[in-house]
């Protein structure tokens, strides 16, 4: 290799030099930045097109030229420092060379003092060092590759299916994702970690179908926009994830595709059976996944139930159907957060209310089935609506569920 392509000159308009016998007119640092530039224009743009032409054409159109030129140099600056106090240590890693004889007070100065002698700066004056900056925080997306790897080794050993490489590349999908779905339904930054944890879930759901659902204005719209969320959500943060959908006594979905299905499904549902949730509950999602289990063929499954009744058995029957369930995926090594539970109360009834917050103080279902006790049609009518803020709220009951089974 050339050596004048194993250095570069640092051109600054402060007077700032680097100067070096090797310097030519095709530095490194120029190929750095046209590699930079066409990868900025390439595909990695792509990924983030529409956050940024979204935020370009809404809010910082509003500012005028010379703002707008302003907040970009200071951006660049800050960018610029970043860059080039990294490059050396960075290039130096990625070719497998050594640094550690090499002297380069310029580099190792980027960003803190100037080491030019001036007028003002005589060279017998020496200019003290500001104190090393604290060390900047993972970015966002680093942490939450960082926490879903972990999650993974922890929780999914007793899934075969998941190689290695599909571990990867769910984990670099969920975290890129996790992102704009995080800015859109107001998640927490502590809880977008385990947000994208779902990602490595199926979703079954199964909703009442019930003549009570007809009681109430807002129970049949609510159900309906909580599975809208759950579609939304799910497939957001993984497009492979299948996505079910059965009623108490009516239709099955399996494995719904795109949002026109899910628009017909959702615009066709009807509710006029007399059922509960105990015996759907076991023939329709317990018994087919313990089968999948035994038969090694288990997904990790996220089961949301949404019902405006009670159990349809006393606690502790219902209790003992779960709890069996969860001896047998144990038994067929699926440990852990295999299967979730999160069970979701539309309308008011009082006796429903009561029955269901049993749930939450019984030994056997307490720390299997996350159930919270205020109804969802409340929680959809705080955020006034919103399908996106709604699904920030589905999602953190979610991460409820999760958190109830998941290994640390």
């Amino acid at each position: 290799m050339d050596n004048g392509l194993l250095t570069f000159n640092l051109r600054v308009p402060v007077g700032l030099q680097v100067v070096s016998h090797l310097v030519n007119e095709n530095t490194i640092l120029e190929q750095f930045l046209l590699i930079l530039s066409s990868t900025l224009s390439g595909c990695k743009y792509e990924r983030y097109r529409k956050d940024i032409e979204g935020f370009t054409n809404g809010p910082l159109a509003q500012l005028g030229r010379m703002e707008l030129q302003s907040a970009l140099t200071l951006f660049a600056s800050k960018i610029a420092d970043h860059i080039l106090s990294d490059f050396v240590p960075e290039l130096a890693a990625l070719t497998g060379q050594s640094i550690q004889s090499v002297n380069m007070p310029v580099i190792d100065n980027v960003g803190k003092v100037s080491t030019a002698p001036s007028d003002d700066t005589p060279e017998d004056i020496p200019v003290p060092a500001e104190p090393e900056p604290e060390p900047e925080a993972p970015a966002p997306e680093v942490e939450t590759k960082k926490q879903l790897s972990e999650f993974a080794s922890k929780n999914l050993a007793g899934f075969p299916q998941f190689s290695e490489e599909k571990i990867q590349t769910i984990t670099d999908l969920a975290a890129a994702n996790i992102q704009s779905i995080a800015a859109k339904s107001g998640i927490p930054p502590e809880e977008i970690p385990k947000a994208a944890q779902l990602a490595f879930y199926d979703f079954q759901i199964l909703y009442d179908d019930s003549g009570s659902m007809n009681s109430e204005d807002s129970r049949i719209p609510t159900t309906q926009e909580t599975v809208k969320g759950l579609y939304k959500a799910a497939k957001t943060l993984n497009p492979d994830n299948k996505f079910s959908i059965r009623s108490f006594e009516g239709s099955e979905f399996d494995n719904v595709a795109s949002e026109t299905e899910l628009d017909d499904i959702v615009s066709s549902m009807t509710f006029d059976t007399g059922a509960n949730v105990a015996k759907p509950l076991r023939k329709k999602i317990l018994e087919p996944l313990a089968t999948a289990a035994m038969e090694n063929r288990l997904n990790p499954t996220i089961v949301v139930i949404i019902t405006d009744g009670d159990l349809g058995s006393t606690v502790p029957e219902f209790t003992a159907q779960v709890t069996k369930f969860k001896s047998q995926l144990d038994g067929a090594k699926n440990t852990g957060p295999a299967v979730l539970f999160c069970l979701c109360r539309v309308g008011n009834d009082e006796s429903a209310a009561r029955s269901l917050k049993e749930l939450n103080s019984e030994a056997g279902t307490k720390d299997l089935i996350f159930y919270g006790e205020d109804p969802i049609d409340d929680k959809l009518q705080s955020v006034g609506g919103d399908i996106d803020a709604y699904v920030g709220v589905i999602i953190s009951d979610l991460i409820k569920a999760m958190d109830l089974q998941t290994i640390q």
